[in-house]
């Protein structure tokens, strides 16, 4: 008869620990971060950079890392990247001054950015432009227009480019809308994971 060694069921209990948080990450998942708005805007978007760009989307809609709940994607770029206006409109507000960047939380006001509102009143999101990286600061912007440099400031752990589209100005999931873009490969919602070349 075969003898259990002591550190058997001491294993066995550390598997089961490890397998019980990985369920209950993948449920927090599903049931709370995954969930994002059924809102979806008609209007087809130009991608936000240069054309024959190609970019990955390293955090989409829902995402667990600061997307919880919220229809935002990221675009990895390298700083300085051009940032092109995906649809036109009227500039709201920046900020540009701002040279910090970094994973803590306090980082998160830190951001540069520029919002252009929309014919429609909606509103495109462009944040963690570099320092001076907003080119255009006042007045109409058309699709596809150059309007700053991509960057690293606010709360980030890589220079990338985030943009989203709201019809209100706050974090509430219903205030974002899901956006469809003009892609190489047609016109797409984007996922996470993969890269958009612009046509």
């Amino acid at each position: 008869m075969r003898t259990i060694p002591h550190t058997e069921p001491i294993r066995m209990k550390k598997r089961y620990f490890v397998l019980l948080i990985a369920i209950a990450g993948l449920l927090f998942y599903y049931v709370y971060a995954g969930r994002i708005t059924a809102n979806t805007d008609t209007y087809i978007y130009a991608l936000p950079f240069e054309r024959g760009s190609s970019y990955e989307v390293v955090q989409g809609y829902g995402g667990l890392f600061t997307h919880q709940q919220i229809a935002a994607l990221d675009f990895a770029m390298p700083e300085g990247t051009p940032v092109c206006a995906a649809r036109e409109g009227t500039v709201y507000s920046y900020k540009d001054d701002s040279h910090e960047g970094g994973l803590l939380p306090g980082n998160k006001r830190k951001a540069n950015y520029l919002i252009i509102r929309h014919d429609d009143g909606s509103f495109g999101c462009h944040w963690h432009l570099r320092q001076n990286g907003v080119v255009v600061k006042k007045g109409r912007v058309s699709q596809g227009q150059l309007i700053g440099y991509s960057g690293s400031t606010g709360q980030v752990l890589k220079p990338h480019l985030h943009f989203s589209v709201k019809r209100k100005l706050n974090y509430e999931m219903n205030s974002f809308v899901q956006t469809t873009f003009n892609t190489s490969e047609g016109i797409k919602i984007l996922s996470s994971g993969r890269s958009y070349r612009k046509p």
